[in-house]
């Protein structure tokens, strides 16, 4: 896998990149969509668009659209990088975020977060898989989740590595990436600063353009320090982002 690394950072996906889903394998039912869209709210920088049908049918040969890291079924990210981060868009649809992680103990759990759902209000927790309700704000949202104390807190066990990360409708996504902790605004790493400067600043240089898209009860209050999310404001001016 080609990822984007430094010091303690770890890109799985950024929306303005030429290709941003070349980690991802896709998955496209017949009602959904997966594309890329222009954002008013972000002064029309483009995003990701995941758009569809919850997964639960009647048919048994149903498939529900996703985008899945990393693309392919075997591979697994193997990244101990204990804190996961979404910048995402609520669409006030029923929305699914799941992943896939080992703790020390060998075991692997999988992990999936519901928002705006009427069915599923409550936790569920078995020995191999949990969900777990949460919510959103409205428009923009920086979503962090601390893999290392949600691991503790719903199994007991330490974490050791996420394996792999899946993500349903219905969102629109602008970053997806893993750091070794929580970082306030003004702490980014200087190194990371300037890389991210660079990568955009490549970006602009670009003269040829791809037209094409790449693709035809909530959470209780000892689990708030797990999972944030942070209403993210519009900015007048672009700037390089997290």
């Amino acid at each position: 896998m080609n990822k984007f690394q430094c010091n303690g950072f770890e890109s799985l996906l950024c929306s303005i990149n030429e290709r941003p889903l070349e980690l991802w394998s896709k998955c496209v039912s017949l009602e959904g969509s997966i594309k890329r869209v222009e954002d008013t709210s972000l002064n029309g920088d483009k995003v990701i668009e995941i758009i569809g049908k919850s997964e639960r049918s009647n048919c048994k040969d149903y498939i529900a659209t996703s985008i899945s890291c990393p693309a392919e079924s075997t591979d697994f990210l193997n990244t101990n990088l204990p804190v996961l981060i979404f910048v995402i868009k609520n669409l006030k649809r029923e929305g699914k975020i799941e992943f896939q992680l080992v703790d020390q103990s060998n075991f692997r759990r999988r992990i999936v977060l519901i928002t705006n759902t009427t069915r599923e209000k409550i936790p569920k927790v078995s020995p191999t898989s949990a969900f777990l309700p949460f919510v959103l704000e409205e428009d923009w949202n920086i979503l962090e989740i601390n893999l290392q104390n949600l691991c503790l807190n719903v199994y007991g066990t330490e974490y050791q590595s996420l394996q792999r990360l899946i993500v349903h409708p219905n969102f629109r996504i602008r970053r997806i990436y893993l750091q070794d902790r929580h970082y306030e605004h003004d702490e980014t790493p200087k190194e990371l600063y300037q890389a991210l400067i660079d990568l955009y600043a490549m970006r602009r240089t670009f003269k040829y353009v791809d037209k094409n898209c790449q693709t035809h009860p909530p959470i209780s209050v000892k689990k708030l320090s797990i999972i944030k999310t942070v209403k993210k404001k519009r900015k007048k001016n672009p700037e390089v982002s997290m």
